[in-house]
């Protein structure tokens, strides 16, 4: 089939200061769900836009070789185009994908992993192993935090490209109990004044194998006992505990206070294969669970685990990996930066009664090279850092020591690119890389990188 010219019709000759407007055929989607064009020489990426739309835009941001555009007017649709579930899609900045189809967002997100390898890491070789869907595309989220905006008793999140708070009374993407949680949150506030005028966020996380909920209102100033009795009244129903958070600096980080617990439990439960984690307000987990346990096992396979193994879990978060693989090796040093962190990860630990691992709090380069230096060594090593990745000095650390076998975690497909292309330059091969759709209807992708290293530890290194 012949492929259609793409047009690029430039429709205003006024200097580049002044907004430029054209229409352009949008040929890829890139990493962050935009459609990519090309219009006055420029690379053009375009949000809520497909392979094969015919578009007007009207660029809004111009660097040296690409811009940004706002659409202007859909011409003519793509094939892969698909009416969206939520009928607020195009107003909320939750979901950047709802426009395609699952089957083509599972095709896509395996490419922009292809193309990062390929274009970022100079990997082209390194197999990408076709993408776990996710089994729910829809209602996985186990976990929410919405904005509250007194003035128009919004309760819900930010408007994609503003900064007004936009309601939300179903969100497509989240578990069902989170929508019925806000909207008693949202009625209460709009009835009881107390609680309007210092409500700044509401954080719903649901432990969907087990059925709990709890419950976090994130204020400015303390809500009144009656207020609180009210809150409670209206939400015992369907919550297992009830949690205030004071914030008392105006950072952007969620939790910056004090947070009290105002009725039922502190924390709930969730199981993920054999183990039944406990669930904080503050603490990380994976918004997917099924995909989770799914992950889970795949880290638990590319270790190759033997009885006699030693396993550093660095980025360690809660301790949830490394007491997974705990009961198939002979010990785990886990590492985390995050206090609070590691102190859920050592109460976890002791909750399951398991008692080979330890954890350690600070930066995974420092401790990395303290191991190094009293000659502390693994066979295998789990890397699951945030979306920034990892340090160089990490990863020099990993290769001094020669570890035999990695997994890597990552969310971010570019930064994963990167570090495997170091990991290449210091001695390791990528053997595989397995992406997960864990967050389906939106650009985000997690994958599992299995690696090993090219040459044996020599005597002083085992």
């Amino acid at each position: 089939m012949p492929r259609r010219r793409q047009r690029s019709r430039m429709t205003t000759d006024l200097p580049s200061v002044e907004p430029i407007e054209g229409t352009l055929e949008i040929t890829r989607l890139a990493h962050g769900g935009q459609g990519i064009g090309h219009l006055a020489g420029l690379a053009v990426f375009v949000p809520r836009t497909l392979p094969g739309d015919v578009v007007d835009v009207r660029l809004t941001e111009r660097r040296k070789r690409h811009a940004f555009a706002e659409l202007l007017a859909l011409r003519e649709a793509s094939p892969l185009r698909v009416p969206a579930p939520c009928p607020l899609y195009e107003r909320c900045g939750g979901c950047h994908l709802q426009h395609l189809g699952y089957d083509d967002q599972l095709a896509n997100k395996a490419q922009q992993v292809r193309d990062c390898l390929t274009r970022i890491g100079k990997l082209p070789e390194v197999p990408v192993l076709p993408m776990l869907a996710s089994p729910q595309p829809f209602g996985y989220r186990n976990k929410a935090l919405y904005h509250f905006d007194a003035a128009s008793n919004a309760l819900g999140l930010i408007e994609r490209g503003k900064s007004a708070v936009l309601d939300v009374p179903q969100c497509r993407i989240g578990d069902a109990r989170i929508d019925a949680v806000m909207a008693r949150v949202r009625g209460l506030a709009g009835r009881e004044r107390a609680l309007r005028r210092v409500l700044h966020q509401v954080q719903v996380q649901v432990g969907q194998r087990i059925g709990e909920v709890l419950v976090t209102v994130i204020v400015r100033g303390e809500i009144p006992a009656q207020a609180q009795h009210q809150l409670w009244e209206s939400l015992r129903d369907l919550a297992a505990g009830l949690l205030m958070h004071r914030k008392t600096t105006t950072t952007p980080a969620v939790f910056n206070g004090i947070t009290t617990r105002l009725a039922g439990s502190a924390v709930i439960h969730e199981r993920i294969g054999d183990l039944r984690f406990d669930i904080e307000p503050q603490a990380f987990f994976q918004v997917n669970s099924a995909q989770t346990e799914r992950l889970y096992g795949l880290v638990r396979a590319a270790a190759r685990l033997q009885p006699d193994d030693i396993v550093f879990d660095l980025y360690s978060g809660g301790g949830s990996i490394a007491l997974t693989l705990a009961p198939h090796c002979a010990a785990v040093h886990a590492v985390e930066i995050n206090r609070q962190a590691t102190l859920l990860a050592t109460r976890q630990a002791a909750t399951l009664g398991i008692a080979n691992c330890e954890f350690r709090t600070g930066k995974v380069e420092r401790i990395l090279y303290r191991y190094l230096a009293q000659g502390i060594r693994a066979r295998v090593a789990v890397l699951d850092p945030p979306r920034a990745g990892c340090r160089p000095q990490a990863l020099e650390a990993l290769a001094k020591m020669r570890v035999p076998r990695l997994a890597y975690v990552s969310c971010s497909p570019p930064t994963l690119a990167r570090d495997l292309r170091l990991l290449a330059d210091l001695g390791y091969r990528t053997e595989s890389v397995q992406p997960l759709d864990m967050f389906p209807q939106t650009y985000h992708v997690e994958c599992l990188a299995t690696l090993s290293h090219t040459a044996a530890p020599g005597p002083n290194e085992a």
